[in-house]
């Protein structure tokens, strides 16, 4: 069963996974090997993955003023991180998406809750864009991940941008 926001404040470190509702069985994946310093650009690699495995369990961080964190759950303090620059009109999306180490600016989303019980993540510092997952064709498990994560202008409730939050 999905979480709700109201399961948020128990959750602990309780690890939780990070599902597409446009995509059956495709999780939103993060590989933090060798971050291990915070860097401008951010490092490692965000994709997707089909099934849950190491690299798919996430601990949720609340963060001041109602924002939250993905902290990986196999690479410690080790974060994700959306870039939104240049984002500023809807279409195939853009950005970056990567890890970063620690929970700066560029790793805090406000969770948008969806009629479904679903949510959209916009990125507190890029009003109005949203982390975006596309995943055609990725209906197998691929050891280094595939598919796109990245950013998407005007779509809280998107079909790309939608996910279910469930206790791994």
């Amino acid at each position: 069963m999905p979480l709700s926001t109201a399961d948020f404040a128990a959750l602990g470190d309780t690890p939780i996974t990070i599902l597409s509702t446009a995509f059956p069985n495709v999780y939103l994946r993060l590989d933090g090997f060798g971050v291990t310093t915070s860097t401008d650009s951010g490092s490692g690699t965000v994709n997707c993955q089909y099934g849950v495995g190491t690299h798919e369990k996430y601990l949720l961080r609340a963060q001041p003023e109602g924002l939250f964190s993905f902290e990986s759950a196999t690479f410690p303090n080790v974060y994700l991180r959306a870039d939104g620059t240049g984002v500023t009109v809807t279409g195939p999306g853009g950005g970056t998406v990567n890890c970063q180490y620690g929970a700066g600016p560029y790793e805090k989303y406000k969770l948008r809750a969806q009629a479904d019980g679903s949510f959209s993540f916009e990125l507190a510092t890029f009003p109005n864009v949203y982390l975006r997952l596309v995943a055609h064709g990725v209906t197998a498990f691929a050891g280094s991940g595939s598919g796109i994560v990245n950013c998407q202008f005007n779509a809280n409730g998107g079909g790309h941008e939608k996910f279910l939050l469930n206790v791994a």
